[in-house]
């Protein structure tokens, strides 16, 4: 435990260090330099990194996605991902005695999945600017994050049913609760201080739907738990614990972003169609 609040605190500095710089591109460095490692550790722990030239367009997809703004990435994304497929069916073409289809397909679900989640912060800080742009972000990080500290510390006092155990054994149905509770409240009262600190120190009359961010907050959660579950059904498959160990007490970056992974979309799409806060 001690070693897992080491490892919290650490990543939060950093976390609070990146976020200082919102609006550069420090957070775009630092969207791509998270999405390289995460699609490196889940493509480590498959072996799918055999073949170069398959993990050498992975890891580039990765690094350079963060640095297309929103208007390039529309212009561009059909040929972007036309070339990257493209590559993949090439070296399935030319190595087909020793790759198997299901390889290139693995390959190209995570190394599409982890970088577009993840670019979504910049989507929202592009589109939305900065002032919501950084709302948006800390609430759905927020969002996912204290889900899952609050599963834990639920599911470690009053876990009794499991919740997925050929999954997932240590998650319960007492935990996810928890959770959501303390996702409810973490969104709620974020969604307060944003609205007074915007108001008083920025001169910014912000107005926030709370009804909204209450009826959201529970659906965020299960997306939650569903990107958690999914990386779970991937490390189990493949008879791992951890995605890495660049966090001791947590496991890689994957272990930490992956309930992240379906929040951050989520709410991206709830700014477009249902926004939560408006200036």
């Amino acid at each position: 435990m001690k070693q897992r609040i080491i490892s919290a605190c650490v990543g939060l500095c950093v976390l609070v260090l990146v976020l200082a710089y919102f609006n550069t591109w420090v957070l775009n460095l630092a969207i791509s330099v998270i999405s390289v490692i995460a699609v490196w550790e889940v493509l480590d722990i498959a072996q799918r990194h055999r073949n170069r030239v398959l993990t050498v367009a992975a890891l580039v997809f990765s690094v350079l996605l963060p640095f297309f703004r929103v208007g390039s990435v529309v212009r561009l994304l059909p040929i972007i991902c036309f070339l990257f497929i493209l590559t993949l069916l090439g070296v399935l073409l030319t190595k087909h005695e020793e790759m198997h289809v299901e390889q290139v397909a693995f390959m190209s679900f995570i190394s599409l999945l982890v970088p577009f989640a993840l670019t979504t912060v910049l989507f929202i800080r592009d589109s939305l600017g900065a002032l919501l742009g950084f709302y948006y972000t800390v609430f759905a990080l927020a969002a996912a994050w204290s889900a899952d500290t609050g599963a834990y510390f639920a599911g470690l006092r009053f876990g009794k049913h499991k919740l997925s155990p050929k999954i997932s054994p240590n998650k319960t149905v007492e935990g996810a609760i928890g959770g959501g509770i303390a996702a409810l409240v973490c969104s709620l009262l974020l969604s307060y201080l944003f609205m007074v600190v915007a108001t008083q120190l920025y001169g910014q009359a912000v107005t926030v739907n709370f009804w909204l961010v209450a009826l959201a907050s529970p659906v965020l959660t299960l997306l939650s738990i569903m990107g958690d579950l999914t990386a779970s059904v991937i490390k189990r498959q493949y008879e791992v614990k951890d995605f890495g160990q660049i966090m001791p007490g947590h496991g890689g970056i994957m272990d930490r972003f992956d309930s992240v992974m379906l929040v951050m979309p989520a709410v991206y799409l709830l700014s477009l169609y249902c926004p939560l806060a408006v200036i």
